[in-house]
């Protein structure tokens, strides 16, 4: 087999997420993400993948050096196995959620390949956004409201502070989206905070394992989240994996959302209201909003069909105009 064939058939195996619409720009990714030997071993592996035994009959590899290749390979970042597990299961990482589009920007500049790769990633990326996921046709991931927003009815479910709470151990890395920006297109890009994407329970271990993340306590995650708010970033995702803390120039959901208008991200369940007696139009919640849901005039106004309820908007209200009550429910 050539090796234009087994990054042909890594391409087929990724097939199932529906990646035709982004084939050149993801095969462009897989060429650097993988060696022909990793692509090859991937391919074998699987998404189902298995235990080290299994694996050695399989790909007829001797065990040693298929341990080597494999731990290599979670790495850089395109395997899964199972952390602190004497005998793990390992498996092919897939596309998103975590998969290629996160993993291949985690741990910051640490091989050979990772400048080529960021710049990849990053172009990559951008079609991911703006094709791939408004072809969903449905939010893949959802918006939290920033803790010290919440009003006093918010229930412990819809608080991503409480929600993380039993969530240890956590981690923080690089952006997997603005590192790549970064790099890829330097002068052109947002001057948001880089540590910004937040790992919990599993895919923390996986990712102290293998380089990923440095670990944080659960007051520093706190930290982080509290700060990511106040620069104007955007807690998305689930807290039993990851958080991320989204700009609308870099990252994938955001990026995708404010640049198409695709549903791709689902508001969390709080929206602004404006106190208009202490509002004073100095416009500073409308520069900050990430989706321009705000307009201003003789108070602000929101447009709620844009509004994510994230909160950004509230920690520089200069009057404390801003505060979040419960979104309505849509009975349509």
């Amino acid at each position: 087999m050539t090796t234009e064939d087994i990054y042909q058939d890594l391409y087929e195996m990724y097939s199932i997420f529906n990646v035709h619409m982004v084939k050149d720009s993801f095969t462009e990714l897989l060429r650097v993400q993988f060696t022909p030997e990793e692509a090859g071993l991937a391919l074998k592996v699987g998404f189902d993948g298995g235990k080290i035994d299994r694996l050695q009959q399989k790909t007829g590899i001797e065990k040693d050096k298929l341990k080597k290749m494999l731990n290599t390979m979670a790495d850089k970042g395109t395997m899964w196995i199972d952390p602190g597990v004497d005998d793990p299961t390992h498996k092919t990482i897939g596309l998103a959620g975590p998969g290629l589009v996160e993993t291949a920007g985690w741990g910051n500049i640490r091989f050979p390949h990772s400048v080529e790769l960021m710049k990849k990633l990053h172009y990559f990326e951008v079609e991911f956004a703006k094709k791939w996921l408004p072809a969903v046709g449905i939010p893949v991931a959802r918006v939290w409201l920033t803790p010290a927003a919440l009003p006093d009815d918010a229930k412990p479910e819809e608080n991503v502070v409480e929600q993380i709470k039993n969530s240890a151990p956590y981690g923080i890395s690089t952006c997997s989206c603005r590192l790549p920006h970064w790099i890829a297109d330097p002068g052109n890009h947002c001057t948001f905070p880089l540590e910004t994407c937040m790992f919990m329970n599993e895919m923390t271990k996986w990712g102290l394992e293998h380089g990923m993340c440095r670990e944080i306590t659960y007051e520093e995650a706190l930290d982080v989240l509290r700060r990511s708010n106040e620069a104007g970033l955007v807690h998305t995702y689930d807290p039993n994996d990851f958080i991320c803390n989204c700009c609308n120039d870099c990252c994938v959901l955001l990026m995708g959302q404010y640049t198409t208008g695709a549903q791709i991200l689902q508001p969390s369940e709080f929206m602004p209201v404006i106190d208009e007696a202490e509002c004073t139009a100095c416009g500073t919640c409308a520069d900050r909003c990430p989706m321009d849901a705000i307009t201003v005039e003789e108070v602000a106004s929101i447009n709620l069909e844009k509004c994510l309820g994230c909160g950004v908007c509230f920690p520089t209200c200069p009057t404390e105009a801003i505060s979040f009550v419960r979104r309505p429910i849509d009975t349509e």
